[in-house]
């Protein structure tokens, strides 16, 4: 028997569609429009496999639906472009393309979503995804991570280099100021340039040696680019176990605080004894309950320093300390990992990201970067962190430094060192994003206004993680209530079509650039002209 299904071509539901399937008479592959299953005889089970075919035309969304990938290429373009949820998705097409014989749910947008994504991200990977075949959706998210993830390493950021990002390596820089504390961009003259507190202590550290200072003789066109990455974390995540020092997913992610491990050791021990302390969480911890005690402690228009500043994700103060939150008094509600951490080319390429469970220490960032960059040559020249200071501080301190000073250089973003540079003599010497005084060269070039006026400024753009936090806040909804495989691959793949979109648009302004000095579009024009009046 053939079966019969619906099929959505781009937006047109075609209905009573035949599916095709084969079946190999020797080695009982079964062969379908989107996907190959086989039997993996390389293991004792011989478990079935899936295998996911990057070339299929057509993706299976529901028992019998199925769609083509323009239609699933454009539910992740809608998540991408409009902050969307599948759900949001799913009502916005039943309104515009609905029928009264079809309609779509939120289930199905998601498997769209998670089918293409991983089909496309595979693609790039070079290989086709291979599962164990019965996984539900959840568990295909996992496994995709996994397989396809690499850490959070976005493989569509793989050996990038531009303009934006890299510098050619100079020697020399021209002095615009003579205190090594001035920003270029920031302050105007030596004058405005604040003192150091009386009360200070001073530091020396080791700072990477530049190639001709290694070796005068070196030619300086033979020296690689000068790279920077940019660091920075919004604070968001998903759920995790609540026991102490334990990430595992949760065993019932709808209410549930524990994993299967400490559900399975904890449930037993919390009976009579506690009731009173759950009473009291549960009376307190309700969401009337909590609504009525924000309204008690803010008055309309009022904003505490304590408080947040708006709805949703806020930005980390640099100078938070660094340790870890107290351990809660009690395992009733699920933890939640602290922030997402990403590492960004100026450019907004993404490069890695992770989730840290407790806090932004230092410590952490340091780990987050030796596992991204594992050998000198994948090093960058600097690295920029609202934070750097405490990370070079740390690094120094756990022996790290001996590692990273070899190749690079800790610095802060421009609103940080303005801000800290008077009260911190380590932050003021080494961590300055623009020295005026021409002590970091590759870090100030020369630009020119509109009519050819030549001016210096920062050679980086140290704020683009703070550009892409502001427009990852806007999933905050949306992650908010996902379960850690879904979190990870849906953020991975938000990030990995974001650098794609970078790169894409950095090409197009590069065509453009090169057919207006070749003057292609004057050629346009003129032939547009002769046409008219033809």
């Amino acid at each position: 028997d053939i079966p019969m299904v619906a099929l959505i071509k781009g937006h047109t539901v075609h209905q009573n569609v035949p599916v095709l399937t084969g079946k190999c008479s020797r080695c009982k592959t079964l062969y379908t429009a989107d996907h190959e299953r086989f039997q993996d005889t390389s293991t004792i089970q011989n478990n079935l496999k899936r295998v996911y075919l990057n070339s299929a035309k057509y993706l299976k969304i529901g028992k019998s639906l199925w769609v083509d990938r323009l239609f699933s290429t454009s539910a992740i373009n809608a998540m991408y472009n409009f902050h969307a949820s599948a759900s949001a998705y799913a009502e916005y097409w039943n309104n515009t393309f609905g029928t009264e014989q079809i309609s779509i749910t939120r289930p199905q947008i998601w498997q769209a979503f998670v089918q293409q994504s991983v089909r496309t991200i595979a693609e790039e990977c070079g290989i086709d995804a291979e599962f164990d075949d019965g996984l539900n959706i959840k568990e295909v998210t996992t496994h995709a991570y996994s397989l396809l993830g690499e850490n959070g390493i976005i493989r569509a950021a793989d050996q990038h280099a531009c303009t934006e990002c890299t510098q050619k390596y100079k020697k020399t820089s021209d002095v615009v100021f003579n205190d090594p504390a001035a920003v270029v961009g920031m302050d105007a003259t030596d004058d405005n340039i604040p003192a150091m507190a009386l009360n200070h202590e001073e530091v020396q550290f080791d700072l990477p040696q530049t190639p001709v200072t290694a070796d005068n003789e070196m030619d300086v066109d033979d020296i690689p680019n000068i790279k920077m990455v940019v660091l920075d974390g919004v604070v968001m995540g998903p759920q995790h176990c609540a026991y102490d020092n334990c990430t595992n997913d949760l065993s019932n992610s709808c209410g549930g605080s524990l994993c299967d491990i400490h559900q399975i050791m904890l449930a037993s021990q919390c009976l009579v004894q506690h009731q009173p302390q759950w009473r009291k969480y549960a009376k307190n911890s309700n969401r009337q309950n909590q609504a009525g005690v924000r309204q008690m402690l803010q008055r309309p228009g009022e904003n505490q320093p304590w408080q947040p500043r708006h709805r949703g994700p806020n930005p980390q103060q640099h100078d938070d300390p660094n340790a870890d939150p107290p351990e809660p008094q009690n395992y009733f509600r699920a933890a939640r990992f602290y922030c997402v951490e990403t590492i960004c080319a100026p450019c907004g390429v993404v490069i890695a990201w992770t989730k840290f469970a407790k806090s932004e220490s230092p410590t952490n960032i340091l780990n987050f970067l030796g596992s991204v960059y594992q050998t000198e040559d994948s090093r960058p020249d600097y690295v920029c962190i609202d934070k750097g200071c405490q990370v070079l501080a740390t690094a120094v301190a756990n022996g790290s430094w001996d590692i990273w000073k070899k190749t690079t250089r800790f610095i802060v973003d421009a609103y940080h060192y303005i801000n800290h540079r008077v009260l911190d003599y380590l932050c003021r010497k080494y961590c300055n994003p623009s020295p005026g005084d021409g002590s970091a060269p590759n870090l100030v070039i020369i630009a020119h206004d509109k009519n050819g006026n030549p001016y210096v400024k920062r050679a980086f753009n140290t704020q683009v993680c703070e550009q892409l936090n502001a427009w990852l806040g806007g999933y905050q909804s949306i992650l908010k209530r996902m379960t850690p495989g879904n979190f990870n691959w849906f953020l991975h793949t938000m990030l990995f079509y974001h650098t794609r979109y970078v790169i894409q648009k950095q090409m197009m302004k590069k065509q453009q650039e090169e057919e207006e000095d070749l003057g292609l579009d004057e050629e346009i024009d003129e032939n547009d002209e002769m046409e008219e009046n033809e």
